[in-house]
């Protein structure tokens, strides 16, 4: 593979996994909202089960960094 494809397919690749952060994050910081919202109301059990997907996204959403930023310090 080329250097100019190399470093096409680095760009986009970095790109898909911050798009990706984007779209988790926003998604997760809108429920960390709703269950500080239920906290607020008294409603712990709600809290708790409105964050409780993080257990998985969590790992997704380091994925998706480490891949990123390796990308990144091998393309440079």
């Amino acid at each position: 593979m080329k250097n100019t494809d190399k470093a096409s397919v680095t760009r986009t690749v970095i790109a898909a996994n911050l798009e990706g952060l984007v779209q988790r994050l926003s998604e997760m910081a809108q429920l960390a909202k709703e269950a500080s919202e239920a906290m607020e109301q008294g409603k712990q059990n709600q809290a708790i089960g409105t964050v409780l997907s993080f257990e998985n996204q969590i790992p997704e959403v380091e994925a998706l960094f480490k891949t990123a930023i390796l990308m990144h310090r091998n393309s440079v």
